[in-house]
């Protein structure tokens, strides 16, 4: 049985099913799929799960740009989960893994990680913009200094 935060190669039917869920509200099912990322070799997955069920999920596209290799993608952790410290664990899992290699992250926050994403040490590195049917977000970045 799965537990805690584990390293997968692709993603399965639960991982969409929770990008949907918590990322695509209101927008047609098959949005929570990121053709060309999902099934790129170099892109690595880092979930959490709770007693073999997945709970939280992240994508860690290789998406190079000013110190800054990788780039997050499809963050989501499951409404009841929340508030737990799970969407931190799998920043800093994907910090550590950036770490080791040399490079920083960046990623488009919605407005309502942005804490998470600063208390984890990533900066806003743009004005407020939104993405359609998706919402307010905001760029950060966090480098390895």
């Amino acid at each position: 049985m799965k537990q805690g935060l584990i390293w997968e190669d692709s993603v399965d039917g639960p991982h969409l099913d929770l990008r949907y869920d918590v990322l695509r509200e209101g927008l047609p099912r098959g949005t929570e799929h990121y053709p060309g990322i999902d099934d790129d070799p170099r892109t690595k997955f880092l979930c959490a799960y709770d007693n073999g069920v997945l709970v939280g999920c992240s994508t860690l596209q290789v998406d190079s740009r000013d110190g800054c290799e990788y780039r997050i993608r499809g963050m989501a952790v499951a409404p009841e989960f929340r508030n737990r410290g799970i969407g931190t664990r799998i920043v800093r899992g994907l910090q550590s893994h950036a770490k080791e290699r040399g490079t920083g992250i960046w990623c488009n926050a919605r407005i309502k990680a942005i804490t998470m994403y600063e208390r984890c040490g990533f900066s806003i590195v743009s004005e407020v913009f939104e993405i359609d049917g998706i919402g307010l977000h905001y760029d950060m970045e966090w480098k390895d200094d």
